[in-house]
């Protein structure tokens, strides 16, 4: 009985240390670390957020301390964070935030598999481990029946913008995504994140689908615009950039979304 009695004791003084221990307000200094908090259900313990943070719907409500770029450290830490979630420490304010005593977490996903380590990551820091472990088995289980159904070969061409033409090159999460749902990126051999190309290398690439992010241009002036360079054969795309931008849980809607316009066009 007494040694039934310190073990229920040490039970309780452990669960009650983790959770103390677990980071209880959090400031999400870049939107895919504020979905996958949401996620996981860490939603209540984010006080402050980036401009970009919109998702889920309640993230809209939080107050804002800077962007992608600058954080306004005084409005920071008006919230009296113990951590913040980062994308890289050479953000603005970044440094004042940690000289102040607030835990500094780099969260940067460049594939799948890091992605669901930051999520588990967060898991751990916010006492939500056991739902970031659930969450990303369900993702890695779409991800898995996404690679079952690859078709490889279509050549894509994604307009990351517009004015000037921005494509994703070799080494970006983008070129990644478009290899996981079966096509080939017309400009994967670029050794830049996000290369500036022109019409004519375009044209050259030939490419027989074009995705267009849905952000801040017309779709339809876009088509109209590549069908009189590439002709009335090339298949058009359009989807929501932040299912394909933030490397965050709804990644894999985008991945999905990316291969059933690919399998669209091979049953053409």
């Amino acid at each position: 009985m007494k040694r039934l009695l310190v073990l229920l004791f040490f039970s309780i003084f452990l669960f009650s240390a983790t959770a103390s221990a677990a980071a209880q307000r959090i400031l999400a200094l870049t939107p895919h670390a504020c979905e996958m908090l949401y996620a996981i259900g860490a939603g209540s313990q984010i006080v402050g957020a980036v401009s970009y943070c919109d998702y889920p719907a309640e993230a809209k409500k939080l107050p804002r301390v800077g962007s992608y770029v600058r954080i306004n450290t005084e409005s920071a830490l008006r919230l009296k964070p113990d951590v913040a979630i980062v994308r890289e420490h050479s953000v603005v304010g970044i440094e004042a935030l940690k000289k102040m005593g607030v835990k500094i977490i780099v969260s940067n996903p460049v594939s799948f598999e890091t992605m669901f380590d930051d999520m588990r990551m967060l898991g751990r820091i916010t006492g939500h481990e056991a739902e970031a472990e659930a969450l990303t088995a369900r993702l890695n289980m779409r991800l898995q029946k996404v690679r079952d159904q690859q078709r490889p070969g279509t050549a894509l061409f994604y307009e990351v913008w517009h004015d000037p033409i921005i494509t994703a090159g070799g080494p970006s999460f983008i070129n990644e995504l478009i290899h996981e749902a079966g096509g080939r990126n017309v400009f994967a051999g670029i050794n830049i994140e996000t290369p500036h190309v022109n019409i004519e290398s375009v044209v050259r690439a030939n490419p027989s689908l074009i995705v267009i992010p849905l952000e801040k241009r017309n779709i339809e002036e876009r088509r109209v615009f590549w069908e009189r360079w590439l002709g009335g054969t090339v298949h058009f795309v359009a989807i929501d950039p932040d299912l394909m931008h933030r490397p965050g849980p709804r990644l894999l809607d985008g991945l999905e979304l990316l291969q059933q316009a690919l399998q669209e066009k091979k049953d053409e």
